[in-house]
Parts: structure tokens; sequence; C-alpha cells
């Protein structure tokens, strides 16, 4: 039979009526640490779509939120802690897991409340103590998600293992856009044709670069319809120029001077 360790959140802080305790947690709250200790243990996919079974309990001692896990498991997290609590950073931890415990940071500045990470390996010493003091802070990524309109050329399409096409931009200058077989080959063939293209991806929030664009859908360049816009500002400017009596008074009061 597989042996048992377990983890345990810690939450200890004030209320009105004294030291926080399981009774002044709300459900939705409850909830929300239940979530949160799924993704710091099992951050990925992968780790969550295989993970062992975690069984819970509330303790008093303020708050103390227990999680039973296999040993090997609370060994192997234990150990990971121990050093992100040595490092007094988050910087090991999957991005998913360093976000939990960067929200709780946060949570501490805000209410003043404590978070301890502990568990059965070292019963007496915390791994991780987030309080006011502490900067378990997750690094902000320069790379947002993003959707964006990209017009110019499509000058390349194709690819077997990673289909995508090719675009020419006057912005970005040439970008991969990757697409499916059925946006490549249904309707018209739109290579060396000039293109709207409606991407989602990620954009650098310094540089403006993109990258790992993905096509959501096409937006067919009319070069007829700009022109028609153009012919209807020229239009309407040509009706108020017609409108001024005296256009060299006009020019000359719009250079700043007087007509000669």
């Amino acid at each position: 039979m597989e042996q048992t360790g377990y983890i345990s959140i810690i939450i200890k802080g004030k209320t009105a009526g004294g030291n926080l305790s399981p009774k002044d947690i709300d459900i939705s709250e409850t909830r929300e640490i239940l979530t949160d200790v799924e993704t710091l243990l099992f951050p990925t996919k992968t780790e969550k779509d295989e993970r062992p079974k975690v069984t819970y309990e509330v303790q008093e001692g303020s708050v103390k939120n227990v999680f039973y896990i296999p040993l090997a498991k609370a060994i192997m997290f234990s150990a990971l802690m121990t050093e992100v609590g040595n490092q007094g950073n988050v910087e090991l931890l999957d991005q998913k897991a360093a976000l939990i415990i960067d929200k709780w940071q946060r949570k501490s500045y805000a209410t003043g409340r404590q978070y301890i990470i502990n568990s059965s390996v070292s019963e007496n010493k915390s791994l991780i103590t987030i309080n006011t003091e502490s900067q378990f802070i997750s690094p902000q990524s320069d790379w947002v998600d993003t959707s964006l309109y990209l017009y110019g050329k499509i000058f390349e399409e194709g690819g077997l293992s990673r289909i995508n096409l090719h675009i020419l931009t006057d912005r970005y200058g040439k970008l991969p856009v990757k697409a499916t077989e059925d946006q490549l080959t249904v309707g018209e063939n739109k290579l060396f044709k000039i293109y709207g293209l409606w991407v989602k991806g990620k954009q650098n929030i310094t540089t403006g670069q993109l990258k790992d664009l993905e096509l959501i859908d096409y937006l067919k360049h009319e070069p007829e319809y700009e022109e028609l816009a153009m012919q209807k500002l020229i239009k309407k400017a040509s009706s108020n120029w017609n409108a001024i009596k005296n256009k060299d008074k006009w020019l000359a009061d719009i250079r700043g001077g007087e007509i000669e």
C-alpha cells in the first residue's frame, strides 16, 4: 500500500472577534484555496490529468488546510518549496505555480494575513512563510496575449508538420502565421495577394514584437473601397473650398501672414 504524506497551508490573521479560524472562511474562499493548491501541486496539464487522489480536511490552528497526498509527492514538493524559501523568490517554479504564490503574497500585502506552507516531511519547520515582509512576487513577462489585424501580401503558404502562411507587412515586416489546411485551401487562391488577417498571439509590450501568431480569419483587402472613401473626402473638401469667397486671404490667414 502506498504511503501517505501531507502538505498544509496555514492561514493566520486577525478578525474583529480575534484570531482567524475556520468559521471565518467563506465557502468561496475554501473553493479557491482548493483550486490554488491543486495548481501548486500539479501546475501542468499533464500532471493534473495524471495526478493521484488528493484528500482534504481543515483543522484548527488559525486555518490549517491539510492535503493528503502520496508520500513521494510530499517529499518532492517539500524539497522544491524548501529551495524556494531559501532563495526568497519563485523563479524555480512553473509559471502557474509561481502565480499562486504570487497571489498569496499580494493578499498578504493587502490583508496582513500570513500563508505558511508546511508538510509531513518537515512538521516542525515551515517550508515557506508568506507575510508582509516577504517578496514572493512572480516576475512579470514582457509578453502578453493579443489579437490584432495585419495587412500585407501573403508570399508563402504550406508546411507539413507545421502548416502556416507568411505575410509581408509594412509595420512588422515578414511574419509567419500558423493556419489550418482548410484555411489555406478553401476559397480562392490567396498567394501573392494583399489580404488582411485577423490573428491571435503574443506581443512584447516593450518592443511591440509579435510571436506565436495563429490565423483566426481572413479580411480581404479591397482597394476599391479605399478609393471610394478617398473620392468622398475629396468631394467633401471641394465643397468646403468652393464655399470660401476670398481664397487668397484665407490661405494667407492659414499661413499666418498677409497677402503681398
